[in-house]
């Protein structure tokens, strides 16, 4: 079929499918992560789906420069499938962002209007769920009452409900309730709680452990994949995984 363009406020998508409107989750991973424990859990989920959109802006993070014969994409892209209940899912794979920087004052100004954008388009597709894939890559900064995430264990927050206290998926909660969560995960939660158009079913912020003496955090990753198939029937493709995970250790195999 032929793409459908469909351009709204600094954003433009180009759909490679008619998309109808159906009752929908979306779950999104910013891929650059540090510890890649999201990237490689939504990546594993997503296997070797094509994907149904492409979401360009002039406010991407994109370089001047790229290479050829295999350039790399400008875009951000969108997945859709079905979990075993048959509830559709659109994963939002997203492939650069502004993230905390020595000002950081650019996060908002240039992830906001996008993140708007997204909601509102896919709020016409039927999307009332969003969960955010992310780590907390914060812990190791300095603050009066930081949590501490342990290896095999999760926060799932709330967005919206602004829940006063932090639960462990197995029930414990938190006593130190200070949670630094970086852009642009919370961004895009915020955008989703003010522009989603439907009744909203949940605004999750799903946080793994970080472990920054470890390039790849193949243990973080594992308990995201665990959490997507116990909460939301979502399988991941293993061995697009295993694949997935000798390109990174060969990556920083180079690094070395």
């Amino acid at each position: 079929m032929p793409k459908i363009i469909d351009s709204r406020g600094d954003t433009d998508f180009v759909w490679l499918e008619d998309i109808h409107y159906e009752d929908s989750t979306l779950v999104a991973f910013y891929q650059n992560e540090q510890g890649f424990a999201s990237f490689i859990a939504g990546a594993s989920i997503v296997g070797e789906h094509k994907p149904v959109c492409r979401i360009l802006s002039k406010l991407h993070q994109v370089e001047a420069m790229n290479t050829i014969p295999a350039p790399i994409v400008p875009e951000w892209r969108i997945y859709e499938m079905y979990n075993e209940d048959g509830r559709r899912y659109f994963i939002l794979r997203i492939n650069h962002a502004y993230i905390p920087s020595n000002t950081r004052n650019k996060a908002w100004l240039y992830n906001y209007p996008v993140f708007r954008d997204i909601v509102s388009v896919l709020s016409e597709k039927g999307v009332n769920e969003l969960v955010y894939l992310t780590a907390n890559i914060m812990q190791d900064f300095i603050f009066s009452e930081q949590v501490q995430i342990p290896s095999d264990e999760l926060i799932v927050y709330d967005y919206d409900e602004k829940d006063d206290a932090l639960h462990f998926t197995d029930g414990t909660v938190m006593a130190m309730t200070e949670l630094p969560i970086p852009p642009p995960s919370w961004i895009l939660c915020s955008a989703f709680e003010n522009f989603c158009a439907n009744t909203i079913r949940g605004n999750w912020l799903v946080i793994a452990a970080n472990t920054n003496t470890t390039f790849i955090n193949e243990r973080e990753a594992d308990r995201l994949i665990e959490y997507l198939r116990d909460t939301h029937a979502l399988l991941h493709n293993e061995m697009y995984k295993a694949e997935l995970m000798e390109v990174l250790y060969e990556a920083e195999g180079e690094m070395v």
